[in-house]
Formats: structure tokens, sequence, C-alpha cells
């Protein structure tokens, strides 16, 4: 009996082991639970303190995004109010801008004003309010206008007291030309006229345009005319046909000439005419290609023409150059100094200008130049700018001058446009590059020669010459 007590205490003992043992296990779950749960919930917190983190930043961003919009709209709505106007400020600033800006255009006016006025003044010496002599003239103007007993033509009296301004400095190239003058001297500064299309020396047809009238009635080179309009001409009244043909504007002229031994009569019809300021051959003597190269004019287009004319017949290689530059009373002065640098070095002088005060030269500046040689044909009606080119291309190219002494025009205009009319006056004299000055006295030529007539036929002495020279 004892023993199975025993054995029963014994299984007691183990039994409570047992449960000791499922005790502390369930301790270790336990904590080992608790431990996970705290973990969870740590995660959880972690979780949830990223998520508010999230959430509150989104909120941020969506508050700012309501915030930038209401701006926006504000600013939209502040816009639109003022342009519809609905706050008295935003008007009330409106004015005040447009009073700032009335106030600093009326500164600004003031001031070019202002300017232009010294501007003018300064262009007159100051003199056009204080010169005692312009007010008296003013005065007198004013008076005759106002008191004198009958109407006055006040531009006609003007154009009279410009005149006669002119003609007290005695000086033949400072006039006033009147509405007629100032045409014509357009039409021959544009290289256009009202004409038949011919080139007179006397009353010798020494040229004839192509396509002029005169052109497609028939009319040579050559021609001797000795009746226009029923009026005889000779060499002494050969002014007669221009002045004929000039009043007969757009109306036929009946032109009688001597070619040979007969009389030829032609009907020509006066038009305008677009004056060719240049024209060229090639002549071949002695194994040598010359190239020739006449011009007119020295018109705004002259010197265009001119390169052009002398780079089509370079092409044909020639071996030297005749200029012709007879019964070129001149023109721009430009186209003379453009055309003088076509040929010189550069930095050699092509002419220089003379006023009351100094003394300027004026050099080639440009890198075009040539060295073959140049022969220059002159009369006595090569003038001014013909005589500029002359005297820069035997100066300072070494060209050879052959024909009669030139003109002698050595003074430069300045000229000033009315609204019809135009007053020129010298501005200054022009001397070579050797220093000469040629007014009235001109340039003489290397080789003195004229040209002939013989049996009522001009022979060219002088282009013989020329090719003498160049072969």
């Amino acid at each position: 009996m004892q023993k199975k007590s025993i054995k029963i205490s014994n299984d007691n003992t183990s039994l409570e082991e047992e449960t000791l043992s499922k005790k502390k296990r369930n301790k270790k779950n336990v904590k080992e639970n608790n431990k996970n749960n705290l973990k969870k919930e740590s995660l959880d917190i972690k979780d949830n303190k990223t998520k508010k983190k999230k959430n509150i930043k989104k909120k941020k961003k969506n508050n700012k995004k309501k915030r930038n919009n209401s701006q926006y709209n504000k600013k939209n709505n502040l816009k639109w109010n003022k342009i519809e106007g609905k706050f008295s400020l935003d008007i009330l600033d409106i004015l005040i801008i447009i009073i700032i800006t009335a106030i600093i255009s009326c500164v600004f006016s003031g001031i070019i004003l202002n300017y232009q006025f010294k501007k003018s003044s300064s262009l007159y010496g100051g003199k056009i309010t204080t010169d005692e002599n312009i007010n008296e003239f003013l005065e007198t103007y004013a008076e005759v206008v106002d008191n004198y007993y009958e109407e006055v033509d006040e531009k006609a009296m003007i154009e009279a007291a410009i005149e006669g301004m002119m003609n007290f400095l005695e000086d033949n190239y400072s006039i006033y030309l009147d509405e007629s003058q100032t045409d014509s001297l357009s039409q021959m500064l544009d290289s256009t006229y009202d004409g038949i299309g011919i080139v007179t020396v006397d009353n010798i047809v020494y040229d004839v345009y192509k396509d002029s009238p005169a052109d497609k009635a028939g009319l040579k080179i050559d021609d001797q005319i000795i009746k226009i309009n029923g009026i005889e001409v000779n060499a002494d009244n050969s002014e007669v046909i221009s002045e004929t043909i000039k009043n007969n504007k757009d109306k036929e002229n009946e032109i009688v000439v001597k070619r040979g031994d007969e009389e030829l009569t032609f009907k020509v019809k006066t038009a305008t005419i677009t004056i060719p300021v240049t024209s060229t051959d090639i002549i071949k003597s002695k194994n040598k290609k010359i190239g020739y190269l006449s011009l007119s004019s020295f018109s705004f287009k002259s010197f265009e023409e001119f390169q052009n004319s002398l780079m089509n017949i370079e092409k044909e290689n020639i071996d030297s150059l005749i200029i012709d530059l007879r019964n070129n009373t001149g023109g721009y002065l430009d186209s003379a100094f453009n055309i003088a640098s076509l040929f010189l070095e550069k930095g050699k002088v092509i002419y220089s200008l003379e006023n009351k005060n100094k003394v300027t030269t004026y050099k080639d500046e440009t890198n075009d130049k040539r060295e073959y040689k140049i022969v220059i044909l002159v009369n006595n009606a090569t003038a001014s700018a013909s005589e500029i080119l002359t005297a820069a291309l035997h100066d300072s190219y070494g060209a050879e001058v052959v024909g009669i002494t030139t003109y002698g025009k050595g003074k430069v205009q300045t000229m000033m446009y009315y609204e019809d009319t135009m007053m020129k006056y010298t501005s200054a004299k022009w001397l070579r590059p050797n220093g000469e000055c040629v007014d009235g006295i001109g340039i003489k030529p290397d080789y003195e020669i004229d040209v002939k007539y013989e049996n009522n036929t001009m022979y060219d002495t002088q282009l013989d010459k020329a090719i003498e020279l160049l072969s």
C-alpha cells in the first residue's frame, strides 16, 4: 500500500513538474507573444506615423495649391476688376498714369524741339534770331506783303530774293535755277531727258542713241543738220537745234541733213530718252587689243554702268584702254571718285577739296587696281567731274591725255532743293593730285590734237593718235 501511495505521490510530483514546465512555457510564450505584439505595435505606430506624415504633407500640398489657386483667382479677379473698372482706386491709378505719361511726353517734346531749334540755329551760325540783317529782311518782306497796294506773289518774290543773293556772289557756278532749269539739270543727272536721241558737236551729229526716235527715223553719225522746222542751221547757230527740239516737246520735228552729196529729210518726234552713259568697242591694231570706253556723263548710275562696261571689255583680254571723256560736262563728284578707284592703287590721291577753313585730301580706299596703259580723250567741253577723273588718272596712274585743253571748271557746287526749284552754290574748289587748281585754266593734254573736218566729214584724229600711242 505504501509503495502505491509512493507511486501515486511520484505521479503527482511529475504532474506538478509537468504543470510547472507548462506554466513556464506558457509564460515564455506569453512573453514572446507580448514581445511580438509590442514589436507589431511599434511597427504599426511607425507605419501610422509615416502615414500621418504623408497625409500631413499631402494636406499641406493641397492647402498650398488651394492658396495658390485662390491667390491666382484673386489676382485674375483683380485684373478683370481693374479692366472692368470695379474699383475706383484702379481707375484713379489709370488716370495718374495717363497724367504722368502726358507730362513726360511734354518734357520730351520740349527737349526735342529745343534740340531742333539749336540745331537749325547752329546750321546758320546761330544768326537766325540774332542777325540784324536777317531780321531787317524779314521785316521788309512782311511790310511789302502786308502793305503793298497790290497783291504780291510771295513765292515769286522769295525766288527773286534768292536769285539776287546768288547774283551778288558774282560766281558763274552759284546760281538759282527756275522750274524749267531744275528739271533739265535733274534729267541730266538722272540720265534722262526730253529729246530725239542725238548728240551734236556744232551742227554735226556726233552720236545717235540706240532705239531712240532719231535712231528709228534713220539719222546717222556724221549727218550735218542744215535745217530744223524751217530754221536754217550752221556751226555758228547750232544751239537752235536743242532749243527747237526742247520747245517742241511731244511734237514732231522736221530735220534736214546733208549726208555726203545728198540732202535727206526726217520726221522725228520727241520723247523721254534714257541716256546710255557708256559705249564700248574693241579696236585691233598691230596685234594689240585696245579697249574703247566712252562716258557721256557722271550721273547717279554712271559708276555702275562704267564698271560693267569695263568688265565686259576686259573679258576680251585687252592690252590697253582708251577712256573717251569728250563733251562730258560732268555731274556727281562721287561717280568720278568711284571710277578713279577702279584703276588706282590703294592710298593714291584722287583729288583734294579746299574751302575757307581747310584742305581735305581724298585717296583711293579700295583694293581694285589696273596696270595696263590708258589714254584719255578730252576736248574743250570736258569739264568738272570729267576733269577730276582725267587729272586723277594722269597724275596718280600715269595715263596720257590726248585732245585739246579742257574747259577748266575747278569748283565744286552744293545743291539745295526747294519745292520745284533749286539753288546751287560753290562750296569748295578742287585740286588735282599734283596740287594745282584747274579753274579757268583747264588740263592741257600731253598730245594737243583737234579733230579735222574735210568736205563736211569729221575725221577723228584724236582717236587715231590714242590708237597710235597704244599700238
